[in-house]
């Protein structure tokens, strides 16, 4: 039996210039939000590795972004 899953979908990419040092992938479940994926992985390592501090700022901007639409649905799915 076919099961259909609606998702969605964010895509994030750290830049330094006009470079990708790394990309994020995130998933949500619309009807169960609690469920989520988050993938990450790095294009080009040595740009990567010599700007890791603003790579990993970017990817903490990238999560938050994320969990608050995650919130905001479990919040919305709570108040029907």
């Amino acid at each position: 039996m076919l099961e259909i899953i609606k998702t969605t979908q964010f895509k994030g990419n750290s830049k330094v210039g006009a470079d990708i040092a790394k990309v994020f992938d995130a998933s949500v479940n619309t009807a169960d939000p609690k469920n989520i994926t988050l993938q990450a992985y790095v294009v080009n390592y040595d740009l990567y590795k010599a700007n890791r501090a603003a790579v990993a700022a970017d990817q903490t901007s990238f999560e938050d972004a994320v969990y608050a639409f995650q919130e905001a649905l479990i919040a919305e799915q709570a108040a029907q």
